[in-house]
């Protein structure tokens, strides 16, 4: 009997050591779960705050870029604005003292040496009138004196209006009138000599003592017959 009972309290007590590390190990692994628990909350802040901030720096970032942007379109539209509001450059001292080149849209007769060209053509349509009309006192007055008219064999000089009306019909034949009346402004030839109707049928010019005179100095009957 007293060695059962030796046997029985070993066991016991191995019993109640084996309970005991159990406990102990239990305890230890709620203690370390218990650590772990809290530090999740933690982590999980951590990571949140991290996440806002990231968050909140790409807003601040962007709202940045198009701070930029916006200032950079700002100072595009003040850099345009300015240029348009900007005066030309004055003219350098070269520019103002060099002469306009001749413009022959602007003046086609300048070369005949006539320096208002709407002057010219307001007399040269008034001639084709008067000659239309056959209005002869009309048509003496734009005649430049002394008259040159030449035919096939010989250059007659018409001294004046008087002289003109006498010979009128003899100077202003048909085939005359008809030059002169169906020409085209437009297709007017000019030289230094003067302003050519037709085919050389008549010149006209300025009176060399009235640069705003003009009328017809020669008449070449010899072209017309040709």
């Amino acid at each position: 009997m007293p060695k059962k009972h030796e046997s029985d309290n070993h066991k016991m007590s191995r019993r109640l050591s084996l309970t005991a590390i159990l406990l102990t190990l239990t305890f230890v692994a709620l203690t370390g779960c218990g650590q772990d628990n809290n530090a999740e909350p933690s982590d999980a802040g951590s990571s949140t705050s991290m996440i806002e901030n990231s968050a909140g720096g790409n807003q601040n970032g962007s709202a940045q870029s198009d701070k930029a942007v916006k200032e950079s379109k700002s100072a595009e539209n003040s850099g345009t604005d300015a240029q348009k509001s900007a005066p030309s450059a004055p003219a350098t001292s070269s520019d103002t003292s060099s002469p306009a080149a001749p413009n022959a849209s602007q003046n086609p007769f300048e070369v005949a040496g006539i320096q208002d060209p709407k002057a010219f053509l307001d007399t040269f349509k008034a001639l084709q009138k008067a000659v239309a009309d056959n209005d002869k006192e009309k048509v003496a007055n734009y005649i430049l004196y002394p008259l040159r008219v030449n035919d096939s064999e010989k250059s007659l000089t018409i001294p004046n209006k008087k002289d003109f009306l006498a010979k009128y019909d003899q100077i202003f034949t048909d085939a005359i009138r008809e030059a002169l009346v169906n020409q085209k402004t437009d297709d007017l030839f000019v030289n230094y000599q003067g302003v050519m109707v037709g085919s050389g049928e008549l010149w006209l010019r300025r009176a060399t003592d009235n640069p705003k005179q003009f009328g017809v100095f020669s008449i070449n009957l010899e072209t017309v017959a040709n």
